[in-house]
């Protein structure tokens, strides 16, 4: 109804890097503070994509029709999609782990003189907003970034700080990208050193009926994949097969 619609396998060298806490890997969990690589990241690659996402124009649409005024652009790197929503009208809170990615995102908002955008660093596992707070969320190239227990304490977090009737719009991505299967595999369906540039990154990769036990709480939920076709700063044509989801709580 609402919706239309990350090479080969490195194990060896790049794991001599990374610490498990258990030894099996097919069942470990990192011992890395994983969620800290981003500030790396920004700091060496800056700004990668600067193109607004489909979903993010398909999510305004639906915040906008259903009167929502206060957003939360959750995991928002360096902005893109802040400055999007702020430029659409709507109050946004723009929030990542990411020290240099917040300040990245403040700095293009000074210099479009956008006052309605506040800026918060935190894990989205522990969001630190009150209950029932949020008229819309918008997660969008985040939440395939850690284990499937990562992404369970996010969309609780999620739903507690949503209104009722409020609406998340959010992505995942699925077991059919290309990534799925490379790297070394510490948990079912998750994998290290498997994505360029992400190397020290868990991705988890969902199905949808994953999906659907994760978003049971809500009233209401609709999953439809989608493949983002994007390009990188080096001309390189790339897809990536994903869901996205729009849930109402």
């Amino acid at each position: 109804m609402y919706i239309k619609a990350i090479y080969d396998t490195i194990i060896c060298k790049k794991l001599q890097n990374i610490i498990l806490k258990n030894e099996n890997l097919g069942g470990g969990k990192l011992n890395i503070n994983w969620e800290q690589e981003w500030d790396k990241i920004y700091k060496e690659q800056g700004e990668v994509q600067v193109d607004v996402l489909p979903t993010v124009k398909i999510a305004v649409d639906i915040f906008k029709r259903n009167k929502c005024k206060n957003i939360m652009d959750l995991g928002c790197g360096t902005g893109r999609h802040s400055i999007y929503l702020a430029e659409s009208g709507f109050k946004v809170y723009a929030t990542d782990i990411s020290e240099h990615g917040l300040k990245i995102t403040q700095s293009k908002a000074k210099e479009l003189n956008l006052d309605n955008i506040e800026f918060r660093k935190h894990d989205m596992r522990e969001i630190p907003f009150d209950d029932n707070l949020l008229d819309g969320i918008l997660c969008v190239w985040t939440t395939g970034h850690g284990t499937l227990e990562d992404a369970y304490k996010n969309v609780n977090e999620i739903y507690r700080i949503l209104k009722p009737n409020g609406i998340v719009v959010i992505d995942y991505i699925s077991i059919e990208d290309e990534n799925y299967g490379k790297g070394t595999e510490i948990e079912k369906d998750t994998f290290i050193d498997n994505v360029e540039g992400e190397e020290n990154i868990p991705h988890h990769y969902s199905t949808i009926e994953e999906l659907r036990k994760l978003y049971s709480n809500f009233s209401h939920i609709e999953i439809k994949p989608i493949d983002y076709i994007f390009f990188d700063k080096n001309g390189e044509k790339h897809t990536i097969k994903a869901f996205v989801v729009v849930a109402i709580k």
